[in-house]
């Protein structure tokens, strides 16, 4: 029988485009890893890993060329052998491993899109790593498909009964096919688009890095009369760092989440979008957000596959405002925008391109954000891994522990525009607004910085 074919997602237009550049062709693999304290049984987690890829679709999608066109197809089973295994005596033969496995290449033609390894690391721990192609998950994904493997392991070492299974990624794919066929919903897209740019949009927007003022080569674009960096062309090496948020300060958040009704990753945002404009001279337009979710109902927000699209925008910090109307007016932007993520990238930056007189290419963002939700069992820690080259200045991911509170904060930094001082300066600068804005969510933001 004739499979069903499906067109790709905005999401997984842009990763494709991505792999047509060399210089992109690093970030199309995610690396992660989950370490267990204890260890683990690897029959059972090799079984339990089948067991993930047939209850989430994204990873059973398999690549074809149809009419010139890159195309997918859900196959019905799809199954790993053998888990590769291996172990390290140093974590420097760790970390070199890890930058070549990053930088191998998949065949997503071939249904290669999930590889598992087994690894024992120099301290004795065991550790399940695993590369993913971005064209069936970003980070958002990580988090629904670990929970779900955690989930999977548990029960079948404890015998009990599989949690409920995410939703389905096809279904995704049939809503966005049905869209592209309706001449009337993408001629609303534009029309709010065009809208949108043309009537809130900044016309000439800032850059405002993490570093402030005192990154060196951000002063020599300034002192060239530059005042942004088109980040397509920045391209260089990056380098990791994580950080922690107490406990207390992420519960606290997840409790101002639930009396304000707005997600916790909008807190965030707003935060380290507050975070850049204070030390940027209080400038309002602060960090084109590149990266829009689009995972606009609860059944997106419970699938895997990869659901945000690549937009220019901007967040407007109002310092006669309070935190909460700040984030409250956001949010409810946002909610709009989730309306909207449906036309392709190049429309996009073909229409920036009329109002502006300059494209997506030539911006930057001061940082890209992730907030990843992660139901924690104790004992399982889970790593998310630098890509080693990158064109954007920041990458930053949330790793909100929601059952102990604390958050892991994952940095992807270029060396040549943040020094691990000014990085260690910006986030202990962050925590200390979240404690203040938690302490006086009603007062201007005036009042308080």
């Amino acid at each position: 029988m004739e499979p069903r074919y499906y067109n790709l997602n905005p999401s997984q237009e842009v990763v494709r485009m991505q792999t047509l550049f060399t210089l992109f062709k690093r970030v199309v693999n995610i690396l992660f890893s989950l370490t267990f304290e204890d260890g683990f049984d690897r029959k059972l987690m090799t079984d339990a890993i089948n067991i993930l890829i047939e209850r989430n679709d994204c990873l059973r999608i398999r690549f074809v060329k149809k009419d010139g066109k890159t195309m997918q197809f859900f196959e019905t089973e799809r199954k790993v052998g053998p888990v590769p295994e291996k172990t390290f005596t140093s974590f420097k033969a760790f970390d070199k491993f890890l930058e070549r496995w990053s930088h191998g290449a998949t065949n997503i033609f071939k249904g290669d899109v999930l590889r598992p390894m087994f690894v024992t690391d120099p301290e004795g721990k065991q550790l399940v790593c695993f590369k993913i192609s971005h064209f069936v998950a970003d980070d958002f994904a990580i988090g629904v498909l670990v929970n779900d493997l955690v989930g999977i392991y548990k029960s079948l070492k404890e015998g009990t009964p599989m949690p409920p299974a995410p939703t389905s990624f096809e279904n995704v794919l049939a809503k966005n096919d049905a869209y592209l066929t309706s001449e009337e919903e993408l001629q609303k897209d534009r029309e709010y688009w065009n809208s949108f740019y043309t009537e809130k949009h900044p016309e000439h927007p800032v850059y405002q890095g993490l570093h402030g003022n005192r990154s060196d080569f951000w002063q020599k674009s300034l002192r060239k009369g530059n005042f942004s960096i088109p980040y397509l062309f920045v391209r260089c090496d990056t380098r990791g760092y994580r950080f922690r948020i107490p406990a207390s300060v992420g519960k606290r958040v997840m409790e101002w989440s639930a009396g304000q009704n707005i997600p916790p990753a909008s807190f965030f945002f707003f935060s380290y979008a507050l975070t850049c404009s204070l030390i940027n001279g209080r400038k309002p337009y602060t960090m084109p957000l590149m990266l829009l979710s689009s995972r606009a109902t609860v059944s997106e927000r419970k699938c895997g596959g990869t659901m945000v699209q690549s937009i220019g925008l901007y967040t407007v910090v109002d310092y006669e405002k309070s935190f909460n109307d700040n984030v409250a007016l956001m949010y409810a932007e946002q909610n709009e925008q989730y309306r909207h993520t449906k036309l392709k990238y190049t429309e996009l930056n073909d229409m920036q391109h009329k109002v502006w007189g300059h494209s997506m290419l030539s911006q930057t963002s001061s940082f890209c954000f992730s907030y990843i939700p992660f139901l924690n069992t104790p004992g399982v820690e889970l790593q998310l891994y630098s890509n080693r080259k990158g064109a954007l200045p920041a990458y930053v991911a949330l790793m909100h522990d929601t059952v102990s509170g604390e958050i892991e904060v994952v940095y992807d930094v270029q060396t040549v525009m943040l020094t691990p001082e000014q990085l260690i300066d910006f986030q202990s600068e962050l925590v200390h607004n979240i404690e203040t804005v938690l302490d006086n969510p009603g007062s201007k933001l005036s009042e308080l910085f």
